[in-house]
């Protein structure tokens, strides 16, 4: 039995309602040549593929990853069967030539098709989950004959890809990144030493190679960020001449013991020690590795919001179906009344506020990562007309560049918050492992640290998106979409309030960036860095309420025209979750509003001698004798 679950209709009413993805973009240049009905089958394959990644869900977790005598990874078994079905039926499918002017899928089909691969079996989706972004890598940036050495081969998915950053003394703070290439004899070619942590699919035996991109410094490069260049560094060197495969002494030293995604080989690597480790800079540029990598980490942390999309989804759905079967006590009104029949857990008032608040930031969650992707998408249709409009394409990439740690940050945290009320409707048997909504939740904690913790992502939001309020340009990008929705006219009268509501959530976003600004210019930015997070909570609120209205919206519209009764609860249920989240949720956008426009009284500063300490055994000891 498959640990997975998903709707259809939920997404086929992203796409297809909500999005209009039909109208708005398959009826354009690149995307026209295929139809609405070919990704509806697309879709009914991709459920098949992620109910069998499903089945394999719990059971690799159990077997986790190993670390062999011989310094080999063995990683769950399950995962070399379905690697071969994935290369052989997924990889062309999702396309896999990194071609920068005309992906082969729009973003937000892509976007629907890994939430269900993502949310089935994220520790198995980590393996080659780094070859896409590398091949547009080495389209970007590459020589010709790296491109020649790596392209074909990862884009086979015969070899993969892993980006190396984290250092034990370098996390968030790459200025601190410790890795050397020294210069060999042969031209280009470096002798790579050093450590790098937390390596996601790291090590294994899926393919034939592993190409590492390695964050490290030249031997006469100074400390700082803008020192740092890009290595290749392939487990196996493959000779020029020959093209034979050579031991080039990439070791893995350890597997940490991890609270989940344990069936993803989470290694750290050693460079060097037994042997020379050879690397090549990447296009041939020193210095240059973190302006080549930007595409690659922006796409890990888009990636990382699909896979907290689509764990909590599966937590929700799932919390659904036992909601609907366990039956336990009475109706609140008849609690005394021992004849009154047991119900099952969905018809009492608090169960079913835990089940509206995972559907709101289910689907808030999902339309906020589609408001990206749609900008994305339309950005590649308005590049593919015969007149291409830069500043409108320019406006699109923008608001992917603004939204990016937003759907990184946000989701990953209502992802976490999603699948803990997945326990919670579970019970007590929620905490085991007779349901997966327990590795759902430990799953999904990783994602608000990785790929940049969820306060780098706000500091980016903050500091390098919108200029500490200075620069705003990208807000008024928004706020332009956001005012073409609210006076659009499509929102019944029975949601004028939410309207009224959205708008004002939208200027409370403003006047806080503003304040941040403020505060800023007076000097107070140690201060106002305690409100970053807060800030990005809000954003990420307003944008889930607005994709939510707009749901609603569409419900209305349904629920005018005769519906069977499946449908009519359906579209009764969007136009419930949105009331439920104005009301519920969205009011946190003014309480943060308020803390930041406080912010100078609001900020507290605090010192590790003024925390709760542990005592130390010398004072417990002098207590002891007074």
């Amino acid at each position: 039995m498959s640990a997975y679950k998903v709707s259809l209709r939920e997404l086929r009413f992203f796409l297809w309602e909500q999005n209009r993805a039909e109208r708005q973009f398959l009826s354009r240049p690149p995307f026209n040549d295929k139809d609405r009905a070919y990704y509806d089958g697309l879709l009914e394959q991709a459920r098949e593929f992620a109910l069998e990644l499903g089945r394999a869900y719990q059971a690799s977790d159990r077997q986790e990853c190993r670390l062999l005598e011989n310094g080999e990874v063995a990683i769950p078994q399950e995962f070399h069967a379905l690697w071969q079905r994935y290369k052989a039926e997924w990889v062309p499918m999702l396309g896999n030539s990194g071609d920068i002017h005309r992906p082969a899928l729009p973003p937000i089909l892509r976007q629907a098709i890994q939430e269900m691969f993502m949310g089935a079996n994220p520790a198995f989706m980590t393996y080659g989950g780094f070859n896409l972004p590398a091949i547009k890598l080495f389209r970007l940036h590459g020589t010709p004959e790296q491109k020649a050495t790596y392209l074909d081969k990862l884009q086979r998915h015969e070899w993969d890809a892993c980006f190396c950053a984290t250092e034990s003394q370098a996390g968030s703070d790459l200025t601190a990144v410790k890795t050397l290439a020294e210069p060999l004899p042969q031209e280009g070619v470096y002798a790579v030493t050093g450590e790098k942590v937390f390596i996601s699919a790291g090590m294994h035996e899926l393919t034939d190679n592993t190409v590492y991109f390695v964050l490290g410094r030249l031997g006469n490069a100074t400390s700082g960020s803008y020192s740092l260049s890009c290595l290749l560094v392939p487990r196996y060197w493959p000779n020029p001449e020959t093209g034979e495969l050579e031991e080039n002494f990439v070791e893995c030293a350890e597997l940490p013991v991890k609270m989940g995604l344990k069936g993803c080989a989470n290694t750290r690597l050693v460079f060097g020690r037994q042997g020379v480790t050879r690397g090549v800079l990447l296009g041939g540029r020193k210095n240059a590795g973190l302006l080549q990598l930007i595409p690659l980490m922006n796409q890990a942390r888009i990636s990382t919001a699909v896979i907290g999309l689509g764990l909590a989804s599966s937590a929700y759905l799932h919390s659904v179906a036992f909601a609907g079967q366990r039956r336990q006590g009475r109706a609140i009104e008849r609690t005394s009344d021992h004849a009154a029949p047991s119900l099952p857990i969905a018809e009492h008032g608090d169960v079913q506020r835990m089940l509206l608040d995972m559907k709101a930031r289910v689907e808030g969650c999902r339309g906020l990562l589609g408001k990206l992707t749609a900008a994305s998408t339309e950005a590649f249709a308005l590049e593919a007309e015969a007149a291409p409009d830069e500043m409108k394409i320019e406006k699109q990439r923008k608001l992917v560049q603004l939204l990016t740690p937003v759907c990184k940050a946000f989701v990953s945290d209502q992802s976490w918050k999603i699948c803990e009320l997945a326990i919670q409707v579970h019970g007590g048997i929620g905490y085991t492992d007779a349901y997966p909504v327990e590795q759902n939740a430990r799953d999904v904690k990783i994602l608000s640290i990785w790929e940049g913790t969820n306060y780098i992502q706000a500091q980016d939001l903050v500091r390098d998106k919108l200029g500490f309020g200075r620069n705003s340009r990208l807000i008024k990008y928004l706020r332009e979409e956001l005012d073409a929705f609210l006076a659009s006219g499509s929102v019944d009268p029975s949601l004028a309030l939410q309207l009224l509501q959205l708008d004002a959530a939208m200027r409370s976003v403003e006047q806080a960036l503003a304040r941040i600004g403020e505060a800023v210019r007076d000097g107070l930015m140690q201060e106002s860095s305690q409100f970053y997070t807060r800030f990005l909570e809000m954003l990420g609120y307003t944008i889930c309420g607005w994709t939510l209205l707009e749901g609603a919206a569409l419900a209305a519209q349904a629920l005018a025209r005769e519906q069977d009764a499946a449908e009519a609860a359906f579209y009764r249920g969007k136009l419930k979750t949105a009331r439920y989240f104005f009301a519920n949720l969205l009011p946190a956008v003014r309480m943060h509003e308020q803390a930041i426009i406080n912010l100078a009284d609001a900020a507290v500063a605090i010192t590790l001698d003024e925390l709760a300490q542990e005592d130390s055994h010398d004072a417990n000891r002098l207590r002891s004798a007074v």
